[in-house]
């Protein structure tokens, strides 16, 4: 089974290539890939997920131009986000829908890092999938999209929209429906927060950006989910536990 699932994410992982060029310039998915730099069309040996670009050495056929790292990344990527979900979710099938989410979260983070923009025509699936995938799990709570959204929502007031754009809420919906329990969507925001802080003040530190450059947060928001997937069950119910822990011993 991992290696199935691991083979279907390279392979929408391919497909997201397409996606993650084709959405934010307004190009039709439907045309063939071809080299970004010569454009000739690529041929059905050349769009291998992984394989392709090794054997050619990260380069054109044709014109030997550079490919992206990108390529192999995201393929790569999926394909490790799909075996993540299958040990993550319960069942196969809710395997499948984490999956999906998941792989739609990763073209996300690569379209708002590159554009710092979200595609509706990437959130509102992922929104649909992390509402099903919630739903099965039982875990949907009306607290979490208070958190969520609710802070987002009051960010993008506060600054009319300066700090935080209509895709990071329309992005936070999925999230919260993803997570489903309030204290994970915390969790999640407190990893989110402390990444961006320490790659801001990194990029700060070594001047390739000054304090009024607008940053991505998508990335993060993204990198939180996974950290909040993985560990943030027995993170949260270890504080907890902990707090009650204290509470029963200031009353005892």
């Amino acid at each position: 089974m991992p290696c199935i699932f691991f083979l279907l994410g390279i392979v929408f992982g391919s497909f997201g290539n397409v996606l993650i060029y084709r959405l934010p310039s307004g190009i039709s998915i439907r045309g063939r890939s071809q080299c970004m730099s010569c454009k000739r069309i690529l041929r059905s040996h050349e769009l291998i997920p992984i394989i392709s670009f090794l054997l050619r050495g990260g380069k054109c056929a044709t014109c030997e131009a550079k490919l992206s790292w990108q390529y192999p990344a995201v393929e790569l990527g999926s394909g490790g986000l799909f075996i993540l979900a299958l040990f993550i979710a319960p069942t196969s099938y809710t395997a499948a829908i984490l999956s999906l989410a998941l792989w739609l979260l990763l073209l996300i983070s690569f379209i708002d890092a590159r554009i710092q923009g979200i595609p509706d025509a990437l959130s509102v699936p992922f929104i649909a999938l992390s509402l099903l995938y919630g739903s099965l799990l039982g875990e949907l709570e009306l607290l979490s999209f208070t958190i969520g959204v609710g802070f987002f929502g009051l960010q993008w007031l506060l600054s009319k929209g300066k700090w935080i754009g209509s895709g990071d809420i329309l992005l936070m919906v999925g999230l919260s429906a993803l997570l489903g329990k309030a204290e994970m969507v915390l969790f999640m925001l407190l990893i989110a927060y402390i990444t961006g802080a320490i790659v801001a003040s990194v990029l700060l530190l070594k001047r390739k950006m000054h304090r009024k450059t607008h940053i991505a947060f998508g990335p993060f928001l993204a990198f939180g989910t996974l950290v909040t997937l993985i560990i943030g069950d027995k993170v949260t119910s270890c504080l907890l536990w902990s707090a009650n822990a204290c509470t029963g011993l200031l009353f005892f």
